[in-house]
């Protein structure tokens, strides 16, 4: 057997055993790869194809390779994305190819963009997942990748989660490649006789990754020359302490967790206070993790300001988290929110999904079950005070504030309201709201920014995206709960009215 063959063997035979020791997936499973060109995606493709030829204890089933074209370098990429493509036809594998404008991505989301060409390629590779009904989406990260990692980490201080660095198995992600080094999957592709695409942007000094490998890495290797192995080893190390606290962590949950749901997590501020340090800084982890994912978590100095604002015990201090989240600290609770807009827009589309809008039909309702509230619509040809057969009274309402934790209470005075059905018109939307809203409140006779309503009102700032606004054909109908639009009023001239309802869902 020559020097390939043996490279490529060895290479085929360390990516069987870690997807059988680690438990990557089940025998002929469907698996979506994420493949660049480069060497380490190369690999990949090609030792998971031999698995399946030689009928290994994991071989998997079906391969989808999957590209994505992430059009930093327009030319360049659209190339290689016809590169990869043929690649792929050529083993007779089916191929999936996306195209996002991640600059734009990273401009829209405040993100840098290696981070916003993260975001989009898993966003990609799940959305294609779940179209072809894969177990696992597979990535060659190798072990120099996870160096890189680590010390990524390590200067950005994100703690022992990031310390552990990259998992084999992390959720519906599989890196069967962690052994393995970058001048593995190199002598791998030549054994196959493949030339894998080089990408200029590996060296772009820019980014801050790309500084570690070129920099950082050589440096440590001059004491260290095997420091990528090394950092590969503690990682394995720090990962099975992660595992152990974040069990204690599970365990901690429910004596300290007062309210959670999709808009924010609420713990009880001494129970919280009583944890060990360490603990409760995987608490407050852990619920950013449960409203903004892994993608956005808090580092060290977000959590050494946290702890400022929990010893300090100010009601009422605030103090702004990654990923659109607040912490905030009340007398006997502190939450962690997302900010007005992100809450908002979650709340009423069920998502991430600030621009979308759901329809009121009339007559009818809309439940919107994030807040716990019912919107009603229905016309009358009744004057306003002689309405009681239609639907019968008003529920006698909470506050806004129901199943959260707030410093102010917001008593309804406005649970029904009457309006002209024709300058409301016949299509009523419901959405958020949105910097920059402006309405003409009942009674006077010029329009006010939404923003300077509440504060008038002493709305709480947590509590003003929790409210719907009612839009008719023209122009802000309603903020529910608060305050009509005059140009809406019922009149003398009145033909038809409207009747709006908010009320409770029931539990």
């Amino acid at each position: 057997m020559g020097r390939a063959s043996t490279d490529q063997y060895r290479v085929e035979q360390m990516v069987a055993r870690a997807a059988a020791r680690d438990g990557l997936w089940q025998p002929g499973a469907r698996l979506v790869l994420a493949v660049s060109g480069g060497p380490d995606s190369l690999c990949l493709l090609g030792a998971l194809l031999a698995s399946r030829e030689r009928g290994t204890a994991c071989a998997p089933g079906d391969l989808v390779v999957a590209h994505l074209d992430h059009a930093l370098r327009p030319d360049a990429s659209a190339q290689d994305a016809e590169w990869v493509a043929s690649f792929a036809s050529d083993l007779g594998l089916r191929f999936v190819l996306e195209r996002a404008d991640v600059r734009a991505l990273a401009r829209q989301e405040r993100r840098s963009l290696e981070d916003a060409a993260r975001v989009a390629r898993y966003a990609f590779l799940r959305r294609v997942a779940q179209e072809v009904d894969a177990e696992r989406i597979c990535t060659g990260h190798t072990q120099d990748d996870q160096a890189e990692t680590v010390l990524l980490h390590l200067v950005r201080g994100s703690g022992l989660a990031g310390l552990a660095g990259m998992r084999p198995l992390e959720g519906d992600v599989a890196r069967p490649l962690l052994a393995l080094t970058r001048a593995d999957t190199v002598a791998y592709c030549a054994a196959r006789g493949w030339q894998p695409l080089a990408d200029e942007s590996n060296a772009d000094p820019r980014y801050l990754r790309n500084r570690i490998r070129h920099e950082l890495l050589p440096l440590l290797e001059q004491y260290n020359p095997n420091v990528r192995a090394t950092l590969a080893r503690n990682a394995a190390l720090l990962a099975a302490d992660e595992d152990y606290l974040d069990k204690q962590t599970e365990a901690a949950w429910p004596a300290v967790v007062t309210a959670e749901d999709a808009g924010g997590v609420t713990f009880a501020l001494d129970a919280l206070r009583a944890q060990p340090l360490a603990l409760r800084h995987r608490l407050l982890r852990r619920a950013c993790q449960r409203l903004v994912g892994y993608e956005r978590m808090p580092e060290a100095q977000h959590l050494a300001a946290a702890d400022d604002v929990i010893e300090r015990s100010q009601n009422g201090k605030a103090l702004d988290l990654p990923g659109g989240l607040r912490l905030r600290l009340s007398y006997q609770t502190m939450a962690i929110e997302r900010r007005t807009r992100d809450m908002a827009a979650l709340a009423l589309a069920g998502g991430d999904a600030r621009d979308e809008v759901l329809a009121l039909p009339i007559p009818g309702t809309l439940d919107l079950p994030r807040q716990g509230w019912r919107l009603r619509a229905w016309l009358s040809d009744l004057p306003p005070g002689n309405h009681n057969g239609d639907t019968g009274a008003a529920a006698t309402l909470p506050a806004f504030s129901r199943g959260r934790s707030l410093d102010a209470d917001l008593r309804l005075a406005e649970t029904r309201v009457y309006l002209d059905a024709d300058a409301a018109g016949d299509a009523l939307i419901v959405r958020a709201w949105r910097p920059g809203d402006r309405f003409r409140p009942l009674g006077m006779n010029h329009e006010k920014k939404l923003q300077d309503f509440f504060s008038d009102a002493k709305v709480p700032r947590e509590l003003r995206g929790r409210l719907p606004l009612v839009f008719g054909r023209d122009y802000l109908l309603w903020v529910a709960g608060m305050r009509i639009d005059d140009r809406a009023r019922v009149t003398p001239q009145t033909r038809r009215v409207l009747v709006l309802q908010i009320e409770p869902l029931a539990e």
